[in-house]
């Protein structure tokens, strides 16, 4: 009777027999310096170099050509293999800036802005196969990110501009309250183009293209059907791995306004009773996930979902004691 191919060509997961400690060294500097008595600013480096990640290698991926895929395997009768390694590596490297203001009369101010790149080098099958290594932005790469946040108690109540003298009751209602806001602006995140076929006969799954020689479409205009031009790309003559590299196409920037208000009763017997309500996403400002990128499909390019939910207000009460 003849085995299954499960049986007859089977998969292994490996890992080294000695592994190596990672390492992850981060170094920073940074300046601050008092603008005013209201304003302080600080500008900051901050890096990070990564070495030794766990990652995973193949070396049994047959080298590009005609011919079933297993029959060319390097190391028979095996299937795939896949070595968990530590040959992973990354780059992180920052200029982080805050400028911090505090009015008076209950206002302040905080802006942040963050400019980085972060980059990683690892094996990269769709790239080569067993011996595609890779250096490029890592996918969680973000090279700008930019936070305002601030609060403000509004003047009503005892002690603050209006209401001044009010009784305990209207003080209870009206006055103490304070208000939160914060706006988040960052770049997307960055995602890869590839191929719906196994254009290498490899057995290696989301193959790149190529660089269109020729060009994309003159006068393209990116909307949510198409959020990148696909005739930019080509895929790659048979038997043969693309050369686009990974994470240089970027998806919709993310846009969020959120606000609070809240107030602190005080209760009893030094107990405090807290309100707080939230909205998120309160301007209900739509950010989008990124497009399918397979670039030979007919569906290619699309936006089919969004990255931050709607518009979302909760309500909360916690008492402490």
């Amino acid at each position: 009777m003849a085995r299954s191919s499960a049986l007859t060509n089977p998969t292994l997961n490996p890992t080294l027999t000695h592994l190596k400690m990672g390492e992850n060294d981060h170094y920073s500097i940074s300046v601050e310096r008092e603008l005013s008595t209201k304003t302080l600013a600080e500008v900051a480096y901050v890096g990070n170099h990564a070495l030794h990640l766990q990652a995973s290698n193949d070396f049994n991926d047959p080298t590009p050509g005609p011919g079933a895929v297993q029959g060319r395997r390097p190391y028979q009768p095996w299937g795939a293999i896949t070595m968990q390694s530590q040959d992973t590596g990354a780059t992180y490297q920052s200029l982080q800036t805050k400028l911090e203001h505090r009015a008076g009369n209950g206002l302040t101010a905080l802006v942040s802005y963050t400019w980085s790149k972060f980059l990683q080098f690892a094996q990269t099958p769709q790239a080569g196969g067993n011996t595609g290594y890779e250096h490029t932005y890592s996918p969680f790469d973000i090279p700008q990110n930019l936070a305002i946040s601030g609060t403000y108690q509004i003047p009503v109540g005892r002690g603050r501009t209006f209401l001044s003298q009010s009784n305990a009751l209207m003080n209870t209602v009206l006055g103490g309250w304070q208000v939160q806001t914060i706006t988040i602006l960052r770049s997307g995140m960055p995602y890869t183009p590839v191929v719906g076929s196994d254009v290498a006969n490899t057995g290696v799954g989301s193959q790149r293209p190529n660089r269109n020689p020729a060009g994309g479409t003159s006068g393209f205009q990116k909307s949510l059907k198409k959020w990148f031009d696909p005739t930019a790309y080509v895929a790659a003559p048979a038997y043969n791995y693309g050369t686009v590299r990974a994470n240089t196409l970027r998806g919709d920037m993310r846009r969020q306004f959120d606000a609070s208000i809240f107030k602190n009763f005080v209760m009893p017997n030094e107990t405090t009773l807290s309100f707080r309500a939230e909205a998120f996403n309160i301007s209900n400002t739509t950010s989008f996930n990124a497009p399918g990128a397979t670039v030979t499909s007919s569906s290619c390019c699309a936006i089919t979902s969004t990255s931050i939910p709607s518009r979302d207000i909760q309500f909360a009460l916690k008492y402490n004691f």
